[in-house]
């Protein structure tokens, strides 16, 4: 439920952005301010019922004058302490960057490998990425030791694995079969 909610409010705030240059920093904003709001003692304190709903709104906007955010992010953060919705700001945020990712035609990949990727490498599977999935691609990249080698990517939920742990586990398996 909380799903829907939030691409309505992402939605709205995207049809406030007409300028399509600013999309990318608007969304890096919402993203800013729902982690400020996902700190546990800031949380604490703007979800608390037990605190008077004015004190909470003037802390809320306090925090979002502090973080020198846009007027129409900052309105849908108070929008959002107003009707009791702030727990949904990091949906509204994530909704927010998938809409702007579709109306800009690209994708986020995430790159798992199991070392640092050098310049070079890191250039060879964006571009491989790209291939994949058809659109421009912004990357992220994690290492994580337990791959032992080769790379991940994650588009959009559709996974492409070719890492070593993965064929040696093929293989294991394979081998499992064989023998019975």
């Amino acid at each position: 439920m909380n799903g829907g909610l939030a691409r309505r409010y992402a939605r709205a705030l995207l049809g406030l952005e007409p300028d399509r240059s600013v999309l990318d920093a608007t969304g890096d904003e919402l993203t800013r301010v729902a982690d400020a709001f996902a700190e546990p003692r800031l949380r604490a304190v703007v979800l608390n019922s037990g605190i008077d709903l004015d004190a909470r709104r003037r802390i809320v906007g306090e925090i979002v004058e502090q973080l020198g955010v846009s007027t129409d992010v900052g309105n849908l953060v108070r929008l959002l302490a107003d009707r009791d919705r702030l727990p949904i700001l990091g949906d509204v945020a994530r909704a927010f960057e998938a809409m702007v990712d579709g109306a800009l035609g690209r994708a986020r990949v995430r790159i798992r490998t199991a070392q640092p990727l050098g310049p070079a490498e890191k250039t060879e599977i964006v571009d491989l990425a790209r291939r994949l999935v058809g659109l421009d691609v912004v990357p992220t990249t994690d290492v994580d030791a337990e791959l032992l080698g080769g790379v991940v990517l994650d588009a959009g939920g559709t996974v492409y694995d070719g890492s070593i742990r993965t064929q040696l586990a093929r293989v294991a398996n394979e081998m499992a079969g064989g023998e019975g």
